[in-house]
């Protein structure tokens, strides 16, 4: 099958979220990656990956506890 008709499930969709994420994070240098998507007014993609990825650590956090 190919994507387009495999449905998309959570690890793919976290992971995808995660790649976005590291995308805006810092340079060693103190630049900033700056993706395609950026604008002044922020990244439409990291409005998208910020809450997937919140609730990903929340679930994971949960599971962790003893």
């Amino acid at each position: 099958m190919s994507r387009i008709v495999e449905p998309l499930d959570r690890a793919f969709t976290v992971e995808v979220a995660s790649i976005v994420e590291a995308a805006h994070q810092p340079r060693a240098d103190g630049t900033c990656r700056r993706c395609l998507y950026c604008t002044s007014a922020g990244c439409e993609r990291m409005t998208w990956a910020a809450p997937i990825l919140a609730e990903h650590r929340q679930r994971r956090a949960v599971a962790c506890r003893p």
